[in-house]
């Protein structure tokens, strides 16, 4: 099973360097308010993951969630903060699917996988889609992969399923 996650990995991860646009009119809980600018925390999604642009410090009071540069507008101790990506996080496969076999993955699938991965706007961290591969119904769900050779931490990635009874 973990041969077929670290193959799929291969084919489907990378780090987009795409950056979601900033929403400004995007709001927050009260514990981050009072480092946001007068209208409000802007919205942030490094890598599709929701967030907040908030000053480094109060990111880091938060506890698990790390910062990231270049996402928000001000000065450079503001960033956007979100929950510290964690497999663990990861929902569970979805019901009715199982992970689908290397050895069924074609460079159509391959292909369909990596528009995924580099379009965090219109697939945010855990989407999912289908797509039809002649008689076969692939499902494709972005969620956070382990360090592997190609990214040293653990980053977005597309995994692909197929319905369980084929």
């Amino acid at each position: 099973m973990r041969s077929v996650l670290a193959v799929l990995w291969l084919v489907a991860c990378g780090h987009p360097a795409t950056k979601a646009p900033v929403d400004a009119g995007a709001t927050a809980d009260a514990a981050i308010a009072s480092d946001a600018p007068p209208d409000g925390p802007a919205a942030c999604a490094p890598f599709g993951a929701p967030g907040t642009c908030i000053s480094t410090d109060a990111c880091a009071a938060l506890g698990d969630h790390s910062s990231y540069p270049g996402y928000c507008p001000g000065p450079a101790d503001i960033q956007c903060c979100i929950v510290t990506p964690n497999v663990a996080d990861n929902p569970p496969v979805p019901p009715g699917w199982t992970l689908m076999p290397q050895a069924n993955v074609t460079p159509a699938m391959t292909s369909w996988a990596v528009a995924i991965l580099n379009d965090p706007v219109d697939y945010p961290m855990f989407s999912t889609t289908t797509m039809l591969f002649g008689t076969l119904n692939v499902l494709a769900r972005v969620e956070w992969h382990p360090p592997d050779f190609q990214n040293s931490a653990v980053h977005r990635g597309v995994t692909l399923y197929m319905p369980a009874s084929t």
